[in-house]
Formats: C-alpha cells, structure tokens, sequence
C-alpha cells in the first residue's frame, strides 16, 4: 500500500537508512502524520471497499492514544549477526537501492526475508560487483528492456596496465595494477566496491 499505491519513498519512514548504518523504525508520530487524517474508516480509494475499516490503522490509533501511548512494538524480519554491523548509509549513498537486498517490498502483501544476509551473500556482490540498473528495475524506477543489464554474478575481470603517459602529457602517471583504488567498475560494466573485512567487523 505505502510502497506501490502511494509511491511512497523508503526513507520516509526508514529516516537514517542514508546517514546512519541503522535504518531506523519509524515512530507512532511518524505514522500518525499520515494517520491522524487517513484514519481506521480511511476514505474511498480505487478498487477497495468504500465502507472498508482498516484494523491495522486501528490498531496504530490505539498505540498512539493521542500522544499518551506506546511505541509500535515492530516485528523484525532482516536480521544480521550481531558481530556485523551493517553500514546502510554506504549503501544508499552508493545509489544502492533498497530492494536489491530486501527484495521488491513494493510486491509483497506482507514483508519477509529475501535475501540470506549471510557473508558468502554479500562478498558475492562485492566480488562480482552490483548493477545499478538491476537495481532500478526490482525498485521499479525502470524496465528490464530500457537499458541493457549486464549478467548477475559476472566475474570481476584483472585490471590491465594503463598505457604509459606520452612524453607531452601534463597529468601524473597512475599508480602500477593493483595498487591504489579499485576501478568503479569491472569488465561487465557493474560497479565493484572494496570488501575490507573492517567495513563490517568492527
């Protein structure tokens, strides 16, 4: 409903998904912004019941209590060990998008785990690098046909040595293969990231 219906944008809700590793969950004030006007006999809206009474919106009313209540007690579905901490802001700001690990959320009728979370899953994209239309199109923001998506899982290829700088030429020479900065992207065109074990186990 949020996600596909209202078109509504993840960090509404998740407000530090961009600037903290936590995403945040939101506040019964948060929801209530919305719902103090879309309340539990929500208006009319296309294709649902005009005399419908929503017992979710309900139930948020009941934990708000007019600013007197209790938080929403959330039930968490994405979870990693407690020895990682996951850095979310370098992922969003990276134009990672949110489905790419929690699946199209703007599909399912109630949230679940997509991905494993597990290590092999994550140093897999950081190996074989990430493919940001891959990403737009489980975020929806474009199709599979409007630009060519590279094969998932594409092995990173060896960088080659640059070529030598001309005798003529102002800018310094680059620094020898395998040195420096990984190149932003590998030989399949998907952007490739470190896989420091300290980005994570910290």
């Amino acid at each position: 409903m949020h996600v596909q219906r209202l078109g509504m944008n993840c960090l509404y809700c998740h407000y530090t998904a961009n600037k903290s590793p936590d995403p945040g969950l939101p506040a019964v004030s948060t929801c209530m912004g919305c719902h103090l006007i879309i309340g539990p006999q929500r208006p009319a809206i296309a294709g649902v019941h005009a005399a419908y009474r929503s017992t979710e919106i309900e139930k948020l009313v009941n934990y708000y209590k007019n600013g007197t209540g209790k938080p929403v007690p959330w039930v968490r579905i994405h979870k990693v060990p407690e020895y990682v901490h996951f850095p979310h802001m370098r992922h969003v700001n990276a134009g990672v998008t949110c489905q790419t690990c929690h699946g199209q959320i703007q599909n399912m009728p109630q949230v679940y785990q997509y991905s494993s979370l597990n290590m092999g899953w994550c140093v897999s994209c950081h190996l074989n690098g990430y493919s940001p239309q891959e990403g737009r199109v489980a975020a929806g923001y474009a199709t599979a046909d409007s630009i060519v998506v590279t094969p998932a899982g594409a092995p990173q290829q060896p960088a080659t040595a640059p070529p030598p700088p001309s005798a003529n030429a102002q800018q310094p020479a680059l620094p020898p293969v395998g040195e420096g900065r990984q190149p932003a992207t590998n030989a399949a065109g998907r952007k490739i990231a470190r896989y420091d074990c300290a980005n994570c186990h910290y």
